[in-house]
């Protein structure tokens, strides 16, 4: 059996619907209105496509649309770019959807030496199921307490941060619709968390390629880092974490390197 991730297009674009509100787009709201959001003639009317069409895209009677109808549907609805491209990938046909999913666990000996010499960086490679493929020791150190029952602690706010994670999960698996493994991670988080599924439901999307996160680091304590992601060549992704210049979280970064020099470790 194919195991293809869950990426359905109409139920995708009824929550997309169902969020926005008729006074965002100068829509009268007056009267009872038996579904929450915009109606589908409502939308079909500012996308400039027909109400028939627009409800066989909802229902999924029609499984694929052009990129045309596509992006005036993202404008109507006003969505984000991460969102847009989203809705790009799961609307069109899948280019080479046999094609084997590349096996992305495989890093080059250059960028191994790579992670191995940025030693004031905290700086890993993972593929696009976020497995973690190689790390350095401030990495290790950083991340240790994800080995553990305590990943919770790590972050000061772990409901923005297991959102983030799902909505970027979300947002990958529009390019790897037919990859089976990342189809049974993604089905057995399901099954074990309710609070993965839960957030999986809302088909939330964004891609986390910058930003600033804030733990609360079991040595040295409240830390916020700035992280970025960068593309390799061979489809893997490189991440990065570091602190602002000269502030008490670079400070609080030096001090987990000094203890990282002290911990046995291994780049994985």
């Amino acid at each position: 059996m194919e195991h293809i991730v869950n990426t359905d297009l109409g139920s995708y674009l009824r929550q997309l619907r169902e969020r926005v509100r008729p006074e965002q787009m100068g829509l009268r709201s007056s009267g009872s209105r038996r579904v929450p959001g915009l109606r589908r003639e409502e939308v079909a009317a500012l996308a400039g496509v027909s109400q028939t069409y627009y409800t066989r895209l909802e229902q999924s009677q029609t499984a694929h649309a052009s990129p045309q109808v596509l992006l005036s549907i993202a404008r109507a609805l006003q969505l984000t770019a991460d969102e847009r491209d989203y809705l790009l990938k799961i609307g069109t046909p899948a280019q080479n959807p046999h094609e084997p999913a590349p096996s992305g666990d495989q890093i080059s000996p250059y960028t191994r030496m790579l992670v191995e010499s940025l030693g004031n960086v905290a700086v890993a490679v993972l593929n696009y199921r976020c497995d973690i493929l190689s790390w350095n020791a401030l990495y290790h150190r950083l991340f240790a307490p994800h080995l553990d029952d305590n990943v919770r602690t790590l972050y000061a706010d772990w409901g923005a941060e297991s959102e983030a994670n799902v909505t970027y999960l979300r947002f990958i698996s529009g390019n790897h619709r037919h990859d089976p493994r990342l189809a049974e991670l993604i089905g057995e988080l399901t099954i074990r968390s309710e609070e993965f599924a839960a957030l999986w439901c809302r088909q939330r999307v964004s891609n986390c390629v910058e930003g600033t996160k804030l733990f609360d680091h079991p040595v040295v304590g409240e830390l916020e880092l700035m992280y970025q992601s960068a593309d390799l060549q061979d489809g893997n992704i490189l991440k990065f974490y570091h602190a602002e210049p000269d502030s008490p979280h670079e400070a609080a970064l030096r001090l987990l390197l000094v203890d990282a020099a002290q911990q046995p470790w291994s780049s994985v």
